[in-house]
């Protein structure tokens, strides 16, 4: 293997972004032929295409067989440390949003799920399971457990239709407005079940959140696990000096 390739590959995919941007391309439109981009970056057409696989595996562009590469739609980024409604966020980011009720049920808390609610083991709580999408793309999956102590009749509420936002529901029908959340981020294969809900193939790689909400005072209001699609999200963080 070439070590030399991924060098002028990394500067090609730099390149291309710097194109994307100076010409103002949008998502959808079509970038000019390999022939065309190689010539103008002085590179071979071997390094182009690792350039463009690269940038396709990072969902920053796509190609169809037959008709070429384009512009990938951006991701809904989203920054650590900040607490949002799904529908909000989107709105606000100029994205369009639904959700579609999976499953909504009452049952027993395993002690799993009651330790991370923070109450006592096989308690009644609520699932929530519903897919949310992102300018009409199914974009992730999002299992809620919250307790029924907390918000008794929660059942009563058609979270399909009539209100969009849990978080909502929570402030304006029970009192309890969330403001804090500590979430966990890892990688995870998407598997039959999820695939499906995500329209997508079995075995992509999926973000895998497990979030705790609270309101604050420090009370727990959900445990929530979400999968996201990586071509769809990504995640923003800002860091600061350490303060001692």
């Amino acid at each position: 293997m070439n070590p030399n390739l991924h060098f002028t590959a990394d500067y090609a995919a730099e390149q291309i972004e710097n194109y994307i941007a100076i010409h103002n391309l949008k998502p959808h439109d079509r970038l000019p032929s390999e022939r065309s981009l190689a010539k103008e970056f002085g590179i071979n057409r071997i390094t182009l295409r690792e350039a463009i696989a690269r940038l396709e595996n990072e969902h920053v562009l796509y190609s169809l067989i037959g008709s070429g590469t384009y512009v990938a739609e951006k991701k809904l980024r989203t920054n650590t440390g900040i607490n949002f409604s799904y529908h909000s966020y989107c709105e606000a980011n100029g994205y369009s949003s639904f959700s579609k009720v999976v499953n909504f049920y009452k049952t027993t808390g395993t002690e799993f799920i009651c330790q991370k609610l923070a109450i006592p083991s096989y308690s009644r709580i609520f699932v929530l399971k519903r897919v949310r999408f992102l300018n009409k793309k199914p974009a992730m999956v999002e299992t809620t457990h919250i307790a029924e102590a907390n918000c008794p009749d929660l059942n009563k509420f058609n979270f399909d239709t009539d209100f969009a936002s849990l978080y909502k529901v929570l402030t304006e029908k029970y009192g309890i407005l969330p403001s804090k959340t500590r979430y966990s981020v890892s990688m995870i294969y998407a598997d039959s079940f999820s695939a499906d809900l995500l329209n997508i193939s079995k075995g992509t790689p999926l973000l895998g959140y497990d979030t705790i909400s609270s309101t604050e005072d420090d009370q727990i209001i959900e445990y929530c696990q979400t999968l996201k699609r990586c071509d769809l999200f990504g995640i923003n963080s800002d860091l600061y000096p350490a303060a001692y």
